[in-house]
């Protein structure tokens, strides 16, 4: 095996094949405890002992002022400077909601901006050698992405053609009928767990749930939850909500909506399409290579990576 530590990541690599698998947001969770893809580096390992060839792990952090998000667009010198202010003052949320959905970095001056896109290009250098290439990532178990536990991203058929990935995808979903049954109670758990853990940290930061004074990434995750809730809850709660938003009311409506919802299942562009993965859509297409990028659950992450380097195996063979 060799082992390359390079400035932002590190490559592993244990034979000749060209096989790929990365995972950009594997660093460390700065300030942040929910900033980085917990596990995504567990479940890589388990992918590249059974394919082989070059994992790449990010050891640096997505905060855009001390680290680099290696899965969106390369910004200007002037834009990352620019912004820079809105992050280290942590003002203007919703303006630093739209950058972090577009741009890599922050940047106190020139020196520090070329120094990312430094790394930024050696990473990507790195990935793009190889064919196919896999991206592993994590889902938070939240309403919004209700029923998937995985999530298959094709970049809209760019990576894998739609077709096909949904063919395989439902073969799979039959064949771990059962898997998926039987840890149907602890994936509505864990959801109804994270949507607490949201209520606590709004409040923390905003001193409040009320959706008119909440800003910025925060009140865009919990439209989209309220979006699921609609889908699955029975009317009383639906009504409950809309005429009463508060901590109450939401986590009464998202219980109810989470019985009512069906066992979770492998999914196709459910959640995720790659249309925000900026740095694979800058530095890998177009292409004849197969890319797919993969957004297990933290519950698959966290309890059970080898089940998701299985199914991982499983899809590449029958789509590869």
């Amino acid at each position: 095996m060799e082992m390359n530590f390079k400035r932002g990541y590190i490559v592993y690599k244990n034979d000749k094949s060209n096989f790929v698998i990365a995972a950009p947001h594997s660093g460390p969770a700065l300030e942040n405890a929910t900033s980085r893809d917990d596990n995504s580096e567990t479940v890589s390992t388990n992918c590249w002992k059974k394919f082989g060839g070059k994992m790449i792990i990010s050891n640096m952090p997505r905060n855009r002022v001390l680290g680099v998000d290696f899965n969106r667009d390369i910004p200007t010198l002037t834009e990352s400077t620019r912004a820079h202010g809105y992050f280290v003052k942590n003002i203007e949320l919703d303006k630093i909601h739209e950058y972090r959905k577009r741009f890599a970095w922050v940047a106190k001056d020139e020196g520090e901006h070329f120094e990312k896109l430094s790394i930024y290009q050696n990473f990507w250098s790195d990935v793009s050698s190889g064919n196919p290439i896999l991206f592993i990532h994590r889902a938070f178990p939240r309403m919004k992405f209700v029923p998937s536990i995985i999530d298959i991203i094709s970049f809209e058929g760019k990576g894998v053609k739609l077709d096909k990935l949904n063919k395989v995808v439902k073969d799979l979903n039959k064949e771990y009928a059962p898997f998926l049954k039987k840890i149907e109670t602890d994936y509505k758990k864990m959801i109804l767990f994270e949507e607490k853990r949201l209520i606590f940290n709004t409040i923390k930061v905003f001193k409040t749930f009320d959706l008119n004074k909440i800003k910025g990434e925060t009140k865009s995750g919990i439209l989209k939850d309220i979006e699921k809730i609609k889908e699955y809850a029975d009317d009383n709660f639906i009504r409950q909500l809309s005429n009463n938003f508060n901590a109450k009311t939401f986590l009464e409506a998202v219980d109810n909506a989470l019985k009512n919802a069906p066992a979770p299942r492998i999914t196709v562009e459910h959640a995720f399409n790659g249309s925000l993965a900026f740095g694979p859509q800058r530095k890998l297409f177009p292409t004849n290579k197969t890319i797919i990028e993969v957004e297990p659950s933290r519950l698959m992450n966290f309890w059970y990576p080898e089940v998701v380097a299985e199914i991982l195996e499983k899809l590449l063979k029958r789509v590869h």
